[in-house]
């Protein structure tokens, strides 16, 4: 997956779902990444997302 990193992939198709979400009347974007995914999180960050810090992230796992 390194060699699809840092060619811009990324930054476009967050751009054409923005412009989506915006043609359909979506009021915001929402989106998880790992703790540890610091490339996707400065994408985001860099594309104007903010990084929530008042709620978590819950699963059960049913398998």
């Amino acid at each position: 997956m390194s060699e699809a990193r840092r060619k811009g992939i990324g930054r476009a198709l967050m751009h054409k779902a923005r412009i989506f979400a915006q043609a359909t009347g979506s009021a915001s974007l929402e989106l998880f990444t790992a703790v540890d995914n610091k490339p996707a999180q400065e994408l985001y960050e860099s594309l104007g997302y903010v990084r929530d810090e008042e709620f978590y992230f819950y699963e059960l796992s049913l398998k």
